[in-house]
């Protein structure tokens, strides 16, 4: 079984238009359990070898925000930028090392308020704000890889005889307080889209982001996403790597 953890970037509330975050992206990060006590363990020792402590404890932030971190605020004002970079590349690090996969999928806010105002995209009747349409591709997206996932372990035989065997499923972990809502699967499960998605998520489950490092890792490379979308003739060193280290395997947009 996959862990799936999601991130985000790109939230702004209710306010659906931000010039400065034109996108609004999820990622969705695959821990198989097998390997998710491992990338604990690393992530805990990287907090004390860069805080001293891990985290929430004194001397280091309760949850390690990529804004802050990129950008140096909040906690990082006082870290020069190459020991912010040094921090990033041991988070990425760990994603790298073992090939992580993310799938991604985004939504373009401002085509979304163009086309409500519009009102005759029937796809876009249900949802008020970008996030409606944004989590039903996230969740096609994940149900797309596992089902990639598990045609790739079966033989021709079994593919030309249509038994598909499930042997790789999901539990997506969200964040609360974060924009996805646990109605927002049930409806995708009983879209058209996500009729095939039956025993490939099993639930979705809410945890609070400071104990969880999927969330964290996966909300980083969500940041480094967003970076690269709003203007991608701009080198992206952290997304370069992500995605030609096969972190990052796909993007899905929402097609307006």
């Amino acid at each position: 079984m996959f862990l799936t953890y999601v991130g985000e970037s790109g939230i702004t509330g209710t306010a659906t238009t931000d010039s400065s975050q034109p996108h609004q992206v999820y990622t969705g990060l695959f821990v198989h359990e097998s390997q998710s006590i491992s990338i604990n363990g690393e992530f805990s020792a990287l907090c004390r070898r860069h805080f001293g402590a891990p985290l929430g404890e004194e001397g280091a932030p309760s949850v390690i925000r990529p804004v802050d971190l990129y950008q140096g605020l909040g906690y990082f004002a006082s870290w020069q930028s190459l020991k912010r970079n040094e921090l990033i590349q041991d988070c990425l690090g760990i994603m790298i090392r073992r090939e992580t996969p993310v799938i991604t999928s985004y939504v373009n806010k401002q085509e979304f308020n163009d086309a409500k105002a519009v009102g005759d995209d029937p796809y876009l009747t249900p949802w008020e704000t970008p996030t409606g349409p944004l989590v039903n591709k996230f969740f096609f997206a994940v149900s797309m890889f596992l089902d990639e996932l598990n045609m790739s372990s079966m033989s021709e035989a079994q593919i030309m005889d249509g038994s598909m065997s499930i042997s790789n499923h999901s539990l997506v972990v969200a964040q609360n307080g974060a924009s996805i809502e646990s109605k927002f699967m049930s409806e995708f499960l009983r879209s058209d889209e996500g009729i095939d998605a039956t025993g490939l998520i099993d639930d979705i489950c809410f945890v609070e982001q400071e104990h969880s490092v999927g969330s964290q890792l996966s909300n980083l490379v969500a940041y480094f996403v967003r970076r690269w979308l709003q203007n991608p003739e701009r080198p992206h060193p952290y997304f370069d790597g992500l995605r030609e280290n096969k972190v990052i395997q796909v993007i899905y947009p929402v097609t307006i």
